[in-house]
């Protein structure tokens, strides 16, 4: 099984190879406008010229540099904007074409099942290869494209790979490093625009001998030739980086379902289709190593050769493609609903055309702490297991998440795809006291009120792991709120926390998911810089979160003691030596702590995540309010984790 953490570390480690890579790549393209500009002016004062290298080399670096940056900012809202700028339109929850849901319940199913929330849909309806992409910062603003021929010529359990296959690039930590690939080539592109600029304008100027027009054609030919070696040189690096990330994400598709004829048929249909997965958006080019299938051939392919990708899934393969032929594209999109604007936002308070009762289906009983594992394994080994769920699924997470969603009433699903009845949904998750219900009312409608009730009353009844599912659910639609909305949101939210002056586990656990991912996306930001390299740095958050955990199974003083020094002994075994002791701890000294932890590297995180579930499974068994606070350790500090269950063995 791939380690999700390794593999966040190695992207942080690409990350500074590419920065590295980049830099040498605007010190030689500086040199080569230093001697451009010498050139020019018959290298007075001699070859070496400090002047005139501060000058052309503060030109060029910084063009590069304004380039680069204005497309990073540009980027910096996430996914949707290249998705938008690739011709794509983003699918609604409520389409009543067959192929878009389909798409639309295997990426639901994907992402219940892995323990983030479900990301935007995108489809590109006018293009008719088969390729698929994945784009964003961050799980919290993770967006998932499609060809309109991939929905076409694929049927359900390719799709499915080729899905699972954008997961992978999404849990592995690829997506931010492909943003920051398309703004540094954009950089070193916006040279030769100058270079090109500077030559039509010398094209264009008229007059008699002494016109520098033809000394401006000249200058920017050469300007536009160090501007495109320069692209060469970033496109190179792009395809390099890439590659090998293809072969990983196909066998993480591999891993996550179980079937490895999915994806390996997905990219034989491939080779056999017409139009391949070519691209046709003037655009694809930028965003070429973000695709599932390549979209060229040659030196600068960020793809390996298709051939060896299904061999590495196939081996029995037989080397033959099957010819593939799809109606037309353009006819196809008769039958696509025409897109409609969309419809203003309604303020909270106003729910009555929105929100109406509803009937919640429910599932399995939720019983507070139960004990979830119980089976008197060695406590490391179980410890590496539950670590080893961060960031990965199995075809059993799959299954259960097809079932719970098909388990879900229509009326629920109704709400959970629109904004007010989302945050109607959300209010009903927290509701447990006469004086939360009266907070609520406080704030909203009769009508918002009456259905947060009933949710209230229904998911009492649930798993609390399955009440969480509704919270990823709910996340899309929250996305459409007003940055207002929001804040409104989470005043509300705030009241009902606050009403009964306590805020119990599966409350907190609600709030950070809610927080971490909708923080994120209104605030158009990235995961926090990394800041600590060593769990000395951040020992006494360490101790907080701990003492949380030990806490947590309502263990006697004599249990949380003996379960601190389990996690004692852990550290003690990471070269970490901590004197922890059994205190009580707020949770709001929990969520402070799970912020500081978010600016570590990956390999500290999975440090914490180790320790916490050693102390939780000291005594044996891991409860369901221990299981609850494993997550939300996990989720809060970027790494998902799909709901622990009593099916799993140790």
């Amino acid at each position: 099984m791939t380690d999700f953490f390794q593999h966040q570390d190695n992207a942080r480690g690409r990350t500074r190879l590419l920065v590295a890579l980049f830099l040498l790549t605007v010190v030689l393209m500086i040199a080569l406008v230093y001697v451009l500009a010498g050139s020019f002016t018959r290298w007075e004062g001699g070859w070496w010229n400090p002047s005139l290298l501060l000058r052309s080399g503060g030109i060029a670096g910084g063009i590069i540099l304004a380039g680069s940056g204005f497309k990073m900012l540009q980027l910096s809202a996430g996914g949707s904007v290249v998705a938008r700028e690739l011709g794509g339109r983003q699918i609604d929850h409520s389409t009543s074409d067959p192929d878009e849901r389909k798409l639309l319940n295997i990426v639901e199913e994907m992402a219940l099942a892995s323990g983030m929330p479900f990301p935007q849909v995108w489809v590109m309806d006018r293009e008719a290869g088969i390729n698929a992409f994945a784009a964003g910062k961050s799980v919290s603003d993770a967006v998932i494209g499609v060809t309109r021929g991939c929905i076409l010529a694929l049927d359900r359990d390719e799709l499915q790979g080729v899905i699972a296959h954008e997961f992978s690039h999404i849990l592995n930590g690829d997506m931010r490093l492909n943003l920051r690939l398309i703004g540094i080539v954009h950089g070193v592109l916006v040279i030769a625009l100058v270079g090109e600029g500077i030559m039509r304008i010398g094209s264009r100027m008229r007059g008699d001998s002494k016109s520098p027009g033809p000394v401006l054609v000249v200058i920017g030919i050469a300007i536009m030739a160090i501007g495109w070696l320069g692209v060469l040189l970033g496109r190179l690096i792009k395809s390099a980086i890439s590659r090998q990330r293809e072969f990983l994400a196909d066998a993480s598709a591999v891993q996550f379902t179980r079937n490895p004829d999915g994806i390996g048929r997905a990219l034989i249909k491939i080779g056999g289709y017409d139009h391949g997965s070519t691209v046709g958006h003037g655009r694809a080019k930028e965003a070429s190593h973000m695709m599932f299938g390549s979209i060229k051939v040659g030196l600068f392919d960020s793809h390996p050769p298709l051939a060896l990708r299904i061999k590495a899934v196939l081996p029995g393969w037989n080397g033959k493609f099957t010819p593939l032929k799809l109606p037309e594209i353009r006819a196809d999109m008769e039958r696509v609903r025409p897109i409609l604007e969309r419809q203003p936002k309604r303020a909270i308070a106003d729910f009555s055309q929105a929100v109406a009762p509803v009937h919640v289906r429910p599932t399995r009983e939720r019983q507070p702490n139960r004990a979830l594992w119980d089976t008197g394994a060695v406590i490391p080994a179980v410890a590496e297991q539950i670590v080893s769920r961060v960031g990965q699924m199995t075809p059993a997470d799959i299954e259960g998440a097809a079932r719970f969603r098909a388990g879900l009433s229509l009326e629920l699903r109704e709400l959970l795809n629109d904004p007010s009845g989302a945050q109607a949904v959300m209010f009903g998750l927290l509701l447990g006291t006469e004086a939360e219900t009266a907070a609520l009312s406080n704030g909203v409608d009769d009508a918002t009120l009456q259905t947060a009730s009933q949710i209230a009353a229904e998911v009492q009844q649930w798993h609390s792991s399955h009440a969480i599912s509704l919270v990823d659910l709910a996340i899309p639609a929250l996305r459409r709120l007003s940055r207002e909305e929001y804040l409104r949101f989470n005043r509300i939210v705030d009241s009902i926390l606050k009403a009964d002056r306590q805020i119990d586990l599966f409350e907190f656990m609600v709030q950070r998911v809610l927080r971490r991912h909708l923080d994120l996306w209104f605030d158009h930001a990235g995961p926090p810089r990394v800041k600590f390299h060593s769990l000395q740095q951040i020992a006494p958050q360490l101790e907080i979160i701990l003492s949380a955990i030990s806490d947590v199974g309502r263990r006697t003083p004599e249990e949380g003691a003996a379960a601190l020094a389990a996690g004692q002994q852990f550290l003690a075994e990471q070269g970490v030596y901590l004197n922890l002791r059994t205190r009580a701890t707020g949770l709001d000294e929990v969520d402070a702590a799970l912020t500081k932890f978010d600016a570590a590297t990956p390999l500290l995180k999975k440090q914490l995540i180790m320790a916490c579930t050693i102390v939780a499974r000291e005594d044996g068994t891991i409860t369901d309010g221990e299981a609850e606070l494993l997550r939300a350790v996990a989720d809060s500090i970027g790494c998902p984790m799909p709901r622990l269950h009593s099916g799993l063995t140790a």
